[in-house]
């Protein structure tokens, strides 16, 4: 098929602005920032001590199942 016969697809889609553009990148990177940070704080989580543990009112236990819950787990 010829270039010139093919449906423009900018005219068929809807344009984004930069703006709007920029918007959904930086929402993605807080996400991911978000994500990153949590699974951080899940991996510290696992080498705390009996007292540390104790201090923030958790057992290991609950330590333990928070800690091995992957990064997109709530």
């Amino acid at each position: 098929m010829r270039l010139a016969h093919r449906p423009r697809l900018l005219e068929r889609l809807p344009l984004l602005s930069l703006t709007r553009l920029a918007e959904g990148y930086d929402r993605l990177r807080q996400r991911l920032c978000y994500l990153r940070q949590r699974q951080a704080s899940r991996r510290a989580l696992l080498g705390l001590d009996a007292h540390q543990l104790d201090d923030i009112g958790k057992s290991r236990r609950q330590a333990e199942r928070e800690g091995h819950k992957h990064f997109w787990q709530d």
